[in-house]
């Protein structure tokens, strides 16, 4: 497929955004709707293309010194110059289509919104609604259009005007980490913020529909943080594993478990969790992956001492990085679904039938599944369940056990 071609099908609408738009009545509507509809999948499709270059580190390159004299932000402005282009002429066409219903006049504050956008979506990210408020407006339907329109296009104006003085500061320092920075969270907010007027338009004609139906590749935060927290628990599981195997290690057996380490850390690298993760730990990340290059390839073999001091101060900040349990959206999701499961258990007990009960318990750890990384006792146990024989378990015992970690994780969620 050509690069035309594949811009074009960048904004596509999907089936049920078309259902949605052949729904409304008022013809002169649907035609503003859609056009409102086709500049967001525009914009987002811009905001896309900015690959910026933590996310596709690979080993051997070069140096933050290089780096930060390599021009990265030459490289990338056509991209972020498109990125800009599309959003303003959305907020733009906005302004020329719509009058202002309702006098706005300022900014949604980014933090409310961000909220609001988030909640829609439940405690476990699964509900993903368009929108979860009743149409019980006195403005006529078009009027509504415009508010929603109006309100965030007031915020993404506000967000691009920001952006050139912070990108201003950051490109005076001499570490390219600052501008890397800025950028990412600028894309991530202008995603966000066009999401939101993309599902906020369409919701006022069914908000019954799913977020995914309107954009497949979406995402919501809950669901965003569950894999991430589960990608890090299980790099760190198996970075903890090759520190005690390296910390025994000696100079004949020492290269293939450097190798491990890099062949893990590559693969974690290619994963959509890597994408969701803060610039810093990125930067922490490609400084490991750099750090361990050059002590694999260290022309005297690879000195042992540095490697342990290396790659367990890695370790350590695996470990720091489970404070990811903290974000609010966590909490709400996690306590959510161990009391489900804590629920589910007391009713499994009361089940007779072994096989029953069985198969309801095996129903119970992949729902707990989801929590993975909150609690390091029930991590464990959920990485070792698959290992049992079916016929080996004494299911009652099970169920207890089982019991006994949840009480213990939703204590721990606090």
């Amino acid at each position: 497929m050509s690069p035309e071609a594949l811009a074009d099908s960048a904004y596509e609408f999907s089936q049920k955004t078309r259902e949605i738009c052949v729904s409304i009545n008022d013809l002169e509507l649907r035609k503003d709707v859609e056009a409102v509809t086709q500049n967001c999948l525009k914009s987002l499709a811009a905001l896309k293309r900015i690959h910026l270059p933590q996310d596709r580190f690979e080993e051997g390159q070069v140096s933050d010194h290089d780096a930060a004299s390599s021009n990265y932000h030459i490289e990338l402005a056509p991209y972020v110059l498109s990125a800009l282009t599309a959003v303003n002429h959305l907020t733009e066409s906005v302004l020329n289509t719509f009058s202002n219903p309702t006098g706005i006049d300022k900014a949604t504050t980014a933090e409310d919104f961000e909220l609001e956008f988030d909640l829609v979506d439940g405690p476990t990210g699964e509900d993903g609604r368009l929108s979860m408020q009743k149409n019980q407006s006195d403005l006529s339907l078009r009027e509504q259009v415009a508010e929603v329109a109006y309100s965030i296009s007031t915020m993404l104006r506000s967000r691009v005007a920001n952006m050139g003085p912070r990108l201003r500061h950051a490109l005076e320092k001499k570490d390219v980490w600052p501008l890397l920075t800025e950028l990412d969270e600028s894309q991530h907010g202008l995603v966000k913020g066009v999401q939101g007027m993309l599902f906020g338009v369409l919701g006022l004609f069914n908000a019954s529909v799913r977020r995914e139906e309107i954009l497949p590749e979406y995402r919501s935060a809950v669901r965003e943080a569950v894999d991430l927290r589960a990608a890090i628990a299980d790099l760190s599981y198996h970075i903890t594993r090759f520190n005690l195997a390296i910390a025994q290690a000696d100079a004949t057996n020492v290269v293939p478990l450097v190798v491990g380490v890099a062949d893990r850390l590559s693969r974690f690298a290619t994963r959509v969790e890597y994408r969701s993760l803060r610039v810093e730990d990125k930067r922490s990340i490609i400084e490991f992956r750099r750090t361990l290059h050059r002590l694999r390839y260290h022309s005297g073999g690879i000195p042992l001492t540095k490697l342990r001091y290396a790659i367990e101060g890695f370790a350590k900040f695996l470990e720091a990085m489970h404070s990811i349990n903290h974000r609010e959206v966590l909490v709400v999701h996690d306590n959510q679904r161990l009391s489900e499961a804590s629920v589910k258990l007391d009713e499994c007990l009361s089940v007779v039938d072994v096989s029953t009960a069985l198969g309801r318990l095996f129903s119970i750890v992949r729902l707990l599944s989801s929590v993975m990384g909150r609690y390091p006792d029930l991590d464990d146990a959920l990485r070792n369940f698959g290992n049992k024989a079916a016929s080996q378990l004494d299911v009652k015992a099970e169920i207890q056990h089982w019991k006994q970690l949840v009480k213990m994780a939703l204590l721990a969620v606090g």
